[in-house]
């Protein structure tokens, strides 16, 4: 909350259509789901009740395993150098292995823009060599421009008649959304020798005429029967006045400075 207001998206009845007839409601918020992507097993249904456990300085939400995958999903959030620490974990309740990667997704009000950050360190001596990778879904690019680069800084907006997706790896470990003077900021972890899903695209934007989604992937991984897999995120938010060019923000509110859990 912003002086009252929610930041994340409130999307009410709006739900994604699937290929077996079904819909998915997105609700808003903040939700954590399964990569790769795939139908079946990421579009399980997450609507039915769950617990809520507390201690004195963290909750935990935790869903039942998924009737189609097995799985088990809980979200612990505790707060964290003025903001807070979320913790996702999705548990294999099932009777096989699945190869899988946590993925954490949090939607917003369109109006703004969304900042990915790309890599800004050279990869050999002389600064010859490529060091960043721009990922892009099928429909990015088709009927619109997908972002706008400026200063090592992918800048896409939200002010669309059609869906666009642009990825790229978290190699500063950060991502943000800046709307009406606030910025959004949520920083994870990319392992540098870990497999990702998305030709490694560990940070990616989806803008839609209806919201935006800054999303997150952990690296995927063999999850074996009752084995759990993690991936932490760090989130703060912050004020600027809204003449500050959207490509000055991150120096500005020293997101390259040292955030580390």
């Amino acid at each position: 909350m912003a002086n009252g207001e929610n930041v994340l998206a409130q999307l009410g009845d709006l739900s994604i259509p699937l290929p077996d007839g079904r819909k998915y409601r997105l609700v808003g918020g903040h939700r954590l789901w399964v990569a790769p992507e795939d139908p079946p097993v990421t579009y399980a249904q997450d609507d039915r009740a769950v617990v809520v456990t507390q201690t004195q300085h963290e909750l935990t939400v935790t869903g039942p395993p998924e009737v189609a995958t097995g799985l088990e999903k809980s979200i612990s959030v505790s707060l964290h150098d003025g903001g807070v620490r979320l913790v996702h974990r999705i548990t294999n309740r099932g009777t096989s292995p699945r190869m899988l990667a946590p993925w954490a997704i949090t939607q917003f009000p369109v109006g703004g823009t969304a900042l990915l950050p790309l890599n800004d360190q050279d990869e050999d001596d002389y600064g010859l060599q490529p060091n960043a990778e721009v990922v892009l879904w099928p429909y990015a690019g088709v009927a619109d421009t997908p972002f706008v680069m400026k200063d090592r800084l992918l800048l896409i907006g939200s002010d669309r008649t059609s869906p666009t997706k642009v990825g790229t790896r978290l190699d500063r470990g950060w991502l943000a959304y800046v709307r009406n003077g606030l910025v959004f900021v949520k920083r994870a972890t990319h392992d540098a020798d870990g497999s990702y899903a998305d030709r490694g695209a560990s940070a990616q934007c989806y803008s839609s005429p209806d919201f935006v989604e800054l999303e997150t992937l952990g690296a995927v991984g063999s999850l074996q029967p009752g084995d759990t897999t993690e991936h932490v995120e760090l989130w703060n938010l912050y004020t600027v006045s809204p003449d500050v060019p959207l490509a000055a923000v991150p120096n500005l509110l020293d997101f390259d400075g040292d955030h580390s859990e």
